[in-house]
């Protein structure tokens, strides 16, 4: 192969690479908006809001098998908080992350978390709420 022709060779290998690599990237995981968005369901946040209710963001994590039979007893646990609703509670197993809509007038953000704390720890797993993402969250 001629010089010239090795080296466009190798910048468009070069480039391969880089683009396809670049999905990984964008989507790791670690930030707030990847997190978000691995629970995000628009029609649960506009009727959250019809209804006066908030959604609450939290990471999770714990020794845990993650599957459909983790995500169902997730959703069941939180809904064992009052002013849960289990089939609005929304979990990613990656990034662990959980979407937890409430009605405020029943319970606190702070409450909510801790109430979900209790719950989660007797399934050997930990939650921390996420930063509110909105001013009307």
């Amino acid at each position: 192969m001629s010089r010239p022709r090795y080296r466009a060779a190798l910048w468009w290998l070069a480039g391969l690479a880089v683009l396809s690599s670049a999905g990984s990237a964008w989507a790791c995981g670690h930030c707030l908006e990847d997190r978000i968005a691995s629970v995000y369901d628009h029609a649960l946040v506009e009727r959250s809001q019809q209804q006066g209710r908030k959604i609450m963001y939290l990471r999770w994590d714990g020794p845990v098998v993650r599957d459909a039979a983790l995500k169902s007893a997730m959703a069941a646990a939180a809904a064992g908080v009052a002013g849960v609703k289990a089939l609005d509670v929304r979990v990613a197993l990656e990034p662990p992350t959980l979407a937890v809509p409430y009605d405020p007038r029943r319970m606190t953000a702070e409450a909510l978390e801790q109430a979900l704390g209790l719950r989660f720890r007797r399934m050997k797993m930990t939650v921390d709420a996420l930063p509110d993402v909105s001013a009307t969250n």
